[in-house]
């Protein structure tokens, strides 16, 4: 089968290796669709603290199902298309034992860890696998991101008629937008970019702002009627965004980090004591994919909307280096892997 193989910083490369087996609890998927992020970048350009080369990337997929290990007898069918929930926790960490497998001290995420899903054929464990119905594959693949945004909205405990404030409208801050506007919750979200701006309201924002131009915390005030959101979700990492987060939100309210840095934010205690403020940090996802795979289909035309651009399989390392050199374009960069759906336009 053909790979799409990270041999080192900035080289990718299609090579043939042989097909997986299923060992026993694994199926063996025909890879459909692939998503690339932010992640997949650092470990392309070898930013990546874990990953090692060479490597097939690949951790936001779908495929149909080929073959079972040995002994399996449950509800999966050949043929059925399945989103793959990608992280392979270690099962007995604090974390792990506590129900929280997502920050497991241990996880390896398949295309950063282990291998992933930019091949023609990937073996994972069947309990990875969720069923999508008649979801199309594009969709499929988006479930894993959408699972992500899904965890900070948990997180954060929205309900019906709260107001929220999501710092970044890159692909996690938009399906942080999804799944809080799937909970009933008002959002507003800040960006630089317009393009990010304009599908975030598509998503169903009810308000957004450009940061470069426009007073956030002035905006912030006059959409809450002065009393700040209940909850701001930061999806940036930035840490004067993070700053601005804890001074805008509600007093009692709750501050959610899903964004990635090393960099520091400084905040004096006071500001924690005064307000009685909930922060909370978000990682993947745990035990949500389900709901996530849920939400993909309840939300299918808006989710769709986050789809920028599309390259065939034999184009993966040009698809790689396009959200390399163009981060402020691409909201979602799929890779059809899939034959059959090269159709598609690319």
């Amino acid at each position: 089968m053909r790979v799409a193989l990270t041999a080192g910083k900035g080289q990718m490369e299609l090579r043939e290796l042989p097909e997986p087996e299923a060992g026993p609890g694994q199926v063996v998927l025909r890879v459909g669709v692939v998503g690339l992020c932010g992640g997949d970048i650092h470990i392309y350009r070898g930013e990546h603290p874990y990953a090692t080369y060479p490597l097939v990337q690949g951790h936001e997929f779908c495929g149909s199902v080929l073959s079972f290990g040995p002994g399996y007898e449950g509800p999966l069918r050949l043929g059925d298309l399945v989103a793959v929930e990608p992280l392979l926790p270690c099962g007995g960490c604090f974390a792990c034992r506590r129900g929280h497998p997502n920050c497991c001290v241990g996880l390896k995420v398949m295309g950063a860890h282990v291998g992933g899903a930019l091949a023609e054929q990937v073996a994972v464990p069947v309990s990875s696998c969720y069923p999508v119905g008649d979801l199309p594959p594009e969709l499929a693949a988006l479930v894993e991101p959408i699972s992500i945004g899904l965890q900070a909205v948990v997180r954060s405990g929205a309900t019906m008629g709260d107001q929220m404030l999501v710092l970044g409208a890159g692909p996690i801050g938009q399906a942080v937008t999804v799944c809080a506007v799937d909970r009933g919750a008002e959002v507003m979200v800040v960006d630089k970019l317009e393009n990010r701006l304009e599908l975030a309201t598509q998503l169903g924002a009810s308000l957004v702002t450009d940061v470069t131009r426009a007073s956030v915390d002035e905006a912030v005030f006059a959409w809450t009627g002065g009393d700040g959101p209940a909850i701001v979700v930061d999806a940036t990492g930035v840490p004067a965004l993070i700053r601005l987060a804890a001074d805008v939100v509600a007093p009692s309210g709750t501050v959610v980090v899903v964004g990635i840095s090393l960099n520091a934010v400084a905040l004096s205690v006071v500001d924690f004591t005064r307000k009685e403020l909930n922060v909370l940090g978000s990682r993947n996802n745990a035990g949500l994919f389900a709901d996530a795979v849920q939400i993909v289909q309840r939300s299918a035309d808006r989710v769709a909307r986050l789809i920028t651009h599309r390259f065939p399989f034999e184009e993966a390392p040009r698809a790689m280096e396009f959200l390399r050199d163009h981060p402020e374009q691409a909201e979602k960069v799929l890779v059809l892997v899939d034959e059959r759906m090269r159709g598609e336009q690319a």
